[in-house]
């Protein structure tokens, strides 16, 4: 038996797997780098320029998996670059079974759908958590920079342009979230390369993260650009928190955000261009999920 078999469709690719997908150069088994390399031109052929892409991830391993990464940041090389609006999905733990045998590798089946145009299909947005507008990220964003985007919702929330609806989430509360980045010409285009430190910068910002005289001197050789004075507001600031532990870790020079997006079940990212002022702006909301019908 093969670990893999995908097939294509005009509008959609799916993958199954005896193995969860890892980021490049983390591949734990060959057939993992062989598998993106055979999708990368059929994951073109169903995407248009600025068009919608929407990933779906389920499996019958019943740990918690980040989402995103495992559909997007994952497969980076390999997703068509020139999306513009970007959907992710976790299924319910039931993924269609494989028109072939797979060999499970690991004892677990992996499910891989990713469809042009395509809508949530397993969960759908319920309360609003929190919701924000246009507020302005001064830092330039891109891939592997969570900082801009949490740096935006920490000043937006201390200036009182993020509405938080309810306090702390349970611990195991899964959620969604809906994120625009209004940007002109010259910003960031691509909700691929975007998708990964966009949505754990925004999600950071509602952790419960404070001032630390482990955490401040390495977070201002982060932010060379942002005054001292303004680190300590946006840390005095976290939106809710909706989530009390902490997203950011100190490294022995800087820090790491590691932010509850493996609870992120539900995701969107656009980008819009139409951004008014200065800098590139945020506009988005988080909200719990319930099954669909």
């Amino acid at each position: 038996m093969q670990p893999y078999h995908w097939q294509e469709t005009d509008t959609a690719v799916e993958a199954w797997t005896g193995y969860r997908l890892q980021p490049a150069k983390e591949e734990r088994h060959a057939w993992q780098r062989e598998l993106k390399a055979e999708l990368k031109d059929a994951l073109a052929g169903i995407a248009t320029h600025g068009a919608t892409l929407a990933g779906f991830y389920d499996t019958t391993h019943m740990a918690t998996t980040d989402v995103e990464n495992s559909l997007i940041t994952n497969m980076l090389g390999t997703l068509p670059s020139d999306i513009t609006v970007l959907r992710f999905e976790r299924g319910t733990y039931a993924p269609p079974k494989p028109p072939v045998p797979i060999d499970l590798v690991a004892g677990h089946l992996h499910y891989y759908r990713y469809a042009s145009g395509g809508e949530w299909t397993a969960w759908e947005p319920d309360e609003v958590l929190a919701r924000w507008h246009r507020v302005p990220r001064r830092l330039p964003g891109g891939a592997g920079h969570a900082g801009p985007a949490w740096l935006a919702l920490r000043e937006a929330h201390a200036n009182g342009l993020v509405d938080v609806a309810r306090g702390e989430l349970p611990s195991d509360a899964v959620y969604g979230l809906r994120l625009v980045e209004h940007v002109d010409r010259r910003d960031q285009r691509s909700a691929i390369s975007l998708s990964e430190s966009a949505v754990d910068g925004v999600l950071a910002a509602f952790h419960g993260d404070h001032y630390s005289e482990t955490l401040f001197p390495r977070l201002t050789r982060r932010f060379p650009r942002i005054s001292a004075e303004e680190l300590r507001r946006a840390l005095d600031h976290p939106a809710g928190p909706l989530f009390p532990t902490p997203a950011i870790s100190p490294t022995t020079t800087s820090v790491r955000f590691s932010p509850a997006d493996e609870r992120c079940i539900l995701g969107e990212v656009v980008i819009r261009e139409d951004r008014r002022g200065p800098f590139a702006e945020l506009s988005g909301e988080l909200f719990t999920v319930r099954q669909r019908a």
